[in-house]
């Protein structure tokens, strides 16, 4: 994903995650957190609806809102 797409992605005006504004200051970061949705996204070696449940699950100890 190159730079200008990320960019026009975040530029629209629909409001992002608190986790993804705080990390606009970081653009390392940001582009890590990225990288890491589209890897989770794009994994076929689990079903969608197992990946999600372990999401929640994983939010829900942690005690994430996101």
């Amino acid at each position: 994903m190159s730079t200008m797409s990320v960019m026009k992605v975040l530029g629209r005006k629909r409001g992002l995650p608190g986790p993804y504004k705080t990390s606009l200051a970081h653009p390392p970061t940001l582009f890590g957190k990225l990288a890491m949705e589209r890897w989770v996204t794009w994994s076929r070696s689990v079903d969608d609806r197992l990946k999600t449940l372990a999401e929640l699950r994983v939010s829900s100890i942690i005690g994430c809102m996101w």
